[in-house]
């Protein structure tokens, strides 16, 4: 499929320690991955472009067609992995967003698509080190590029790295626009049990979420302007 003169976000990603994860338990995160990736779709119609990608046991690519909320997605599967976590088992996963043109879209298989944004986030994930969130994009405005990739991006890794596996499951819920009284039923459903609506309260506190709410207006704001991206 041609898409060419659109602009799309890209996330490539794999598992954290993988090496560490037996084969079910690595099944088992490819798959909660793909499911939030539903999610985040029917919350947000339109955003994600087919379905997620998985490929070798531990990697996946996402293709938004909305890439304003790339990185609202990029966290909310970044908390749909931590929310997991156990005292013996810690998931998470590398995020690395590219923003750019999109050449060809192989529905069957995003990782074969072509396009700047492909190659951007694909470079970004090849290139990380130590941070797990990274970006970059094709744009004119380089103050734009600087303030989001060299300050927010790293500004929001350090927090959600920090989120708890309670604490990421009630910011999940946030990133979907759901309240506290839906927080409790979105977790009731997810795990058998939930916290109280003010535990969810505590724990969005902890989480600093209205600082990342913050952040993620901005940036879905200056994502807004598309025509600033070439």
């Amino acid at each position: 499929m041609s898409v060419e003169g659109k602009i799309h976000a890209v996330l490539t990603g794999d598992l954290v320690n993988s090496s560490r994860l037996t084969s079910e338990l690595s099944r088992q995160a490819m798959q909660e991955l793909k499911s939030a990736s539903t999610v985040f779709n029917a919350t947000f119609p339109g955003a994600v472009h087919g379905e997620m990608d998985t490929f070798r046991h531990d990697s996946w690519q996402l293709l938004l067609d909305k890439p304003m909320l790339a990185f609202r997605a990029a966290l909310f599967l970044r908390c749909v992995l931590k929310m997991n976590s156990s005292a013996n088992i810690k998931y998470d996963t590398r995020v690395s967003i590219g923003i750019g043109g999109v050449e060809s879209v192989v529905e069957n298989r995003i990782s074969d698509s072509r396009g700047t944004a492909f190659t951007i986030s694909g470079k970004g994930l090849d290139g990380m080190k130590n941070a797990l969130f990274v970006f970059d994009g094709a744009f004119t405005d380089p103050v734009l590029w600087s303030e989001t990739s060299l300050a927010v991006v790293p500004l929001l890794d350090c927090v959600v790295s920090d989120w708890t596996p309670v604490e990421s499951g009630v910011v999940s819920a946030a990133l979907l626009g759901k309240t506290q009284a839906q927080t409790v039923d979105y977790l009731l459903s997810k795990r058998g049990d939930a916290p109280t609506r003010q535990a969810v309260s505590d724990s969005l506190s902890r989480a600093h979420w209205g600082t990342v709410s913050g952040i993620l207006a901005w940036v879905e704001e200056k994502m807004g302007g598309l025509p600033d991206i070439c």
